[in-house]
C-alpha cells in the first residue's frame, strides 16, 4: 500500500472529487448533510416529484375532446386507488428481486427511492406528454384505424421512454459516479427506474378500463380489468424493467471504462438496445392479433430472452462476492487487514449473521459501518486496479483503513462464528432485572458470551458450598 500523499486541502478536495470518491469525513454530521451533493439533490428531486405528479394526476382528470365527436372522460380518483391497489403487488414484487440482487455493495435507501420515484412521476409525465406531442405532429391522415396509435408505440414510444427513464441514470452519475460500481448496480437502478415507470403506466391503464367500460353500455368492466391487470402484471411484468437494464448496463460499462470510445459508446449502445428491444416488444402487440403466433413468439422468443437477462445478473451478483475477495486479499497480503476478512465481508449470509449477532454481542451501527467501510474499500481497490481512479482515491483508501481499525474497537462484529443469540440478556437489560437466572438461561449465556457472573447479576454476597475433606484427585 502507498503512503499517504500530501498536498493542500483544496488540491485534495479536487483530486477526491475528479476521482469520485467521497469527501473527508473530518467533519460532524451537521456539516455533512449540509455540504453533501446528495442532499440538495434530494431535495430538489422530491419538491419536483410532488409538483410534476400533482400537475400529472390533474392532467389525467381532465375530459377531453375526441376526434370523431364527444368527449373522452377523465380519470376519477376511485378509479386511479383501485388500480394502484392492483398494480402494487407487481411493484412490490419486483422491487424485492432487484433490491435482494444489489446485496453486496448496497446504494444509499435515498439513491433507490430517487431512481423508482423518477420512473414513477417523472419519466412517465414526459412520456405521456411527448408521446401526445410527438404523435401530433407526425400525424398521417386518413391513415387506417388503429394504425396511427401502432405507427406511435412503435416507431416514438420507445425512443421517448427510454430516453426518459435513462436521464435519472446519468443524473446519478453525474452527481456520484462512486454510486455505480459495477454492472450489477448498474442494472439494478435502471430496473428500479422501469419499475416505478411501469406501477404509474399500468394504473393508467387499468383507470381507464374502469372509466371508459364504466360509459360503454354492456360492457363487462370487471372481467376486462381482472384480464388487463393479469396481462400488464403478470404476463408482461418483465417488459420495462428487461428494457431499461440494458441502458443501465451500457452506462455502467462506460463508467468503469479508460477507454473515451468505449465511455461514449457504451451507453449510447445501451440505450439503442433498449429502444429497439422496446419497438420488438410494441410492434408484436400492436400488429399480431392471432393469439397462437402471440404465444409462439412469447414463449420461443420473450421468456429465453428475460431468461438470459436475469441469469446475467445472477452471474453479475456471484461475481461481485468473488471481487471482494480478491480485493481484500491485497490488503491481507500487505498486512493492512485480518487474515478473515475477504471470506467474512464477501458472503452475504456470514455478514447478515453478523449483523443479527451484533444486538447480542456487539454493536449494530458500528457493524454496518464497518460492512460499509469494507465493502466500499474493495470497490475502491477495484477501481484503482482498474485505472478508473487515480491517486485522488488514495486519501480515501487511507481513511477506510482508519474507520475500520477504529470500528474494531467500538463493538463492531467482524466474525460471527461460533455466536448465538441469547433472548434472556436482552430481556433483562431492558427491564432492568437483576434477580436470579434460571439454570438453563445460565447455560445458553455461558456459551454465547463468556463467563457469567452470578453475584454481578443479583448484587448477592458471594457464597461457597461446605467442602469435603476427603475430596481429593482420582487415584
Amino acid at each position: 500500500m502507498s503512503a499517504v500523499p500530501t498536498a493542500p486541502a483544496r488540491v485534495i478536495a479536487y483530486e477526491r472529487r475528479r476521482a469520485g470518491v467521497p469527501a473527508s469525513t473530518g467533519q460532524t454530521w451537521q456539516q455533512r448533510l449540509l455540504r453533501d451533493r446528495w442532499t440538495w439533490a434530494a431535495v430538489a428531486l422530491a419538491v419536483s416529484y410532488a409538483a410534476v405528479g400533482y400537475f400529472f394526476v390533474h392532467a389525467l382528470g381532465k375530459d377531453t375532446p375526441a376526434e370523431e365527436g364527444g368527449v373522452i372522460p377523465g380519470l376519477n380518483g376511485d378509479a386511479l386507488w383501485a388500480s394502484a391497489k392492483a398494480a402494487a403487488p407487481t411493484l412490490l414484487v419486483l422491487t424485492a428481486l432487484f433490491l435482494i440482487a444489489d446485496r453486496y455493495r448496497p446504494q444509499r435507501l435515498l439513491v433507490w427511492s430517487l431512481a423508482l420515484g423518477w420512473g414513477a412521476v417523472m419519466a412517465i409525465t414526459g412520456s405521456y406528454f411527448l408521446n401526445s406531442w410527438a404523435g401530433a405532429q407526425l400525424a398521417v391522415y386518413d391513415m387506417a384505424p388503429g394504425l396511427d396509435s401502432a405507427r406511435i408505440a412503435i416507431f416514438i414510444a420507445p425512443f421517448v421512454e427510454e430516453a426518459c427513464k435513462a436521464t435519472i441514470l446519468f443524473l446519478i452519475a453525474f452527481i456520484d459516479r462512486g454510486r455505480v460500481v459495477s454492472r450489477l448496480s448498474g442494472a439494478v437502478l435502471a430496473g428500479l427506474t422501469a419499475v416505478g415507470f411501469a406501477f404509474t403506466e399500468n394504473i393508467v391503464y387499468f383507470a381507464r378500463v374502469i372509466v371508459y367500460g364504466s360509459h360503454t353500455y354492456g360492457a363487462d368492466v370487471s372481467a376486462a380489468f381482472q384480464e388487463l391487470v393479469f396481462m400488464r402484471g403478470v404476463v408482461t411484468c418483465f417488459g420495462h424493467p428487461l428494457f431499461t437494464v440494458m441502458t443501465g448496463i451500457g452506462l455502467a460499462v462506460g463508467l468503469r471504462a479508460r477507454s473515451k470510445a468505449v465511455r461514449v459508446g457504451a451507453p449510447l449502445a445501451g440505450y439503442l438496445g433498449a429502444a429497439l428491444l422496446h419497438m420488438g416488444f410494441n410492434a408484436v402487440a400492436s400488429l399480431v392479433s392471432d393469439g397462437t403466433a402471440l404465444q409462439l413468439i412469447y414463449f420461443a422468443v420473450a421468456l429465453p430472452l428475460v431468461f438470459v437477462v436475469a441469469l446475467k445478473i445472477i452471474v453479475y451478483a456471484i461475481s461481485q462476492s468473488r471481487l471482494i475477495r480478491d480485493r481484500l486479499t491485497d490488503y491481507v497480503v500487505m498486512g493492512w487487514l485480518p487474515a478473515p476478512y475477504p471470506v467474512l465481508f464477501s458472503r452475504g449470509r456470514t455478514r447478515a449473521w453478523a449483523l443479527c449477532m451484533s444486538l447480542w454481542h456487539g454493536s449494530l451501527p458500528a457493524t454496518v459501518r464497518l460492512q460499509r467501510a469494507a465493502v466500499e474499500l474493495a470497490y475502491l481497490r477495484d477501481a484503482v486496479t482498474a485505472g478508473v481512479v487515480d491517486q485522488g482515491g488514495l486519501w480515501r483508501e487511507h481513511e477506510l483503513i482508519g474507520q475500520i481499525r477504529a470500528l474494531r474497537s467500538q463493538g463492531a462484529i467482524e466474525n460471527p462464528r461460533g455466536l448465538r443469540p441469547y433472548f434472556w440478556r436482552l430481556l433483562r437489560d431492558k427491564i432492568g432485572y437483576r434477580g436470579p437466572v434460571p439454570h438453563i438461561l445460565k447455560d445458553k449465556a455461558h456459551r454465547g458470551r463468556g463467563q457469567w457472573s452470578e453475584p454481578a447479576l443479583s448484587g448477592a454476597p458471594v457464597s461457597h458450598s461446605a467442602v469435603n475433606p476427603r475430596w481429593g484427585p482420582p487415584a
